[in-house]
């Protein structure tokens, strides 16, 4: 690389990086995503005057229907802190602007998948109108749910030069949307243990710890459905993707056990780590990347796949159904799978780019900035296959088998 190169790429990189990821979750916190499980409830429902098809789990991906030329505006709904956007401000998203003449109008708006699916799906797509999104950003269940149900828009990948090129191939061809017919990961990671050393006193090493009245009042788990009941299931030594109604009942009983001996603090969506350094929890369910970036702040935090193994996810970028803009949306997802630009986005987020090539960048910028180093070579941003092989997927469920744990797992954590 020339020195004119270098220096520019150290410029981009100070541009994205003028308040890092880890500065936000120090001094903010992931908050401003979080909600009250009270919405789960009107979430988990599909009732409604529907007319978009269903499709069974696996279906072919019909044929999507022509372009619209380009209309100027995309409209994106993203989690927080999962690009590098600070004060409103983006390099990565001013970039997008200056690259394709579309304006990005993008939004920090999902906190929990089923709080969005009842707050800005299901509502509008039932009643036949355009959600206000034209990309949402949902993890592998519910691309899995919202194909299944008929609400996301088939891509054009004749106009996905990138994700052709790049899409690195253990992303491809994916349980819960084969062929990648309606989505393409933005990001992976793993939901695992997240505590404080000197709370604990001693390693965290297993589910059970979760469980332990030992750290009554002290654990955190999460809002989240399907990331609890993984835990539950494991705990009791079953598989998660082949779990009968029957385990889901014996899941919530140990589940509300652990609440009713009052060892969980609260059930919490992205909010968990704002409790987690502040030293409210001792242990908590959590997301890789962000005790990772924790933990550079307070070398006390660690992160543990437990010996039971850890939930493997995977958030994916879509177009909902009847999207008013979806040449704009196809251009967005096709610029954040450029090399540099998924770079730019992995050097802030610290969870598992699925663009090739993005691991090899980073470790020579981190040449360049050290800082950088710890993100280049984390085995749980770049997860080996001795760490894969102790983590599990979602399982794949019906509406009806949905419905069905829902109506069990939201009265506990309401209760």
């Amino acid at each position: 690389m020339s020195e004119p190169d270098r220096y520019q790429r150290a410029v981009q990189r100070a541009l994205r990086r003028r308040m890092s990821r880890r500065d936000l979750l120090r001094y903010t916190g992931r908050g401003v995503g979080a909600f009250g499980a009270g919405a789960l409830l009107a979430a988990c429902g599909v009732e409604g005057q529907d007319t978009a098809p269903r499709r069974s789990p696996g279906a072919a991906s019909p044929s999507p229907s022509p372009l619209p030329p380009k209309a100027g505006v995309v409209n994106v709904a993203n989690w927080p802190l999962y690009i590098d956007l600070e004060d409103g401000q983006s390099a990565t998203l001013d970039k997008f602007k200056q690259a394709t003449g579309i304006d990005i109008n993008y939004k920090e708006d999902i906190g929990d998948n089923d709080e969005f699916f009842g707050t800005d799906l299901q509502q509008q797509i039932q009643a036949g109108q355009a959600t206000e999104w034209d990309i949402i950003v949902m993890t592998d269940w519910m691309i899995d749910k919202l194909i299944q149900l008929g609400w996301l828009e088939p891509l054009h990948h004749d106009v996905l030069p990138n994700v052709t090129a790049n899409l690195d191939a253990k992303f491809n061809d994916p349980w819960y949307d084969p062929g990648n017919g309606f989505s393409v990961p933005y990001a992976a990671g793993i939901t695992g243990i997240g505590y404080n050393k000197k709370l604990t006193g001693r390693p965290i090493t297993s589910i059970a710890d979760l469980f332990d009245t030992e750290f009554a009042g002290q654990v955190g788990m999460f809002s989240e459905m399907r990331d609890t009941y993984n835990f539950a299931l494991l705990l009791m030594g079953k598989d998660p993707t082949t779990a009968t109604l029957a385990d889901i009942e014996a899941a919530t009983e140990t589940l509300r056990q652990q609440r009713d001996d009052g060892i969980v603090r609260a059930y919490y969506g992205n909010d968990y780590t704002d409790q987690l350094a502040g030293g409210n929890l001792a242990l908590t369910m959590a997301w890789s990347g962000d005790v990772n970036y924790l933990a550079l702040d307070n070398p006390d935090l660690a992160f543990v796949v437990p010996d039971e193994g850890g939930n493997r996810w995977t958030d994916n970028l879509a177009i909902p159904l009847r999207a008013e803009h979806p040449t704009d949306a196809h251009a967005w997802i096709d610029f954040v799978y450029d090399v540099e630009v998924a770079t730019g986005i992995t050097e802030w987020v610290w969870y598992e780019s699925p663009v090739a090539g993005v691991q090899q960048q980073i470790q020579e910028d981190a040449q360049e900035d050290p800082s950088l180093e710890p993100v280049a070579e984390s085995d749980l941003v770049w997860p080996t296959p001795e760490i894969l092989e102790k983590t599990h997927s979602y399982k794949r469920l019906s509406l009806e088998e949905e419905e069905a744990w829902h109506e069990l797992f939201d009265p506990l954590i309401q209760g």
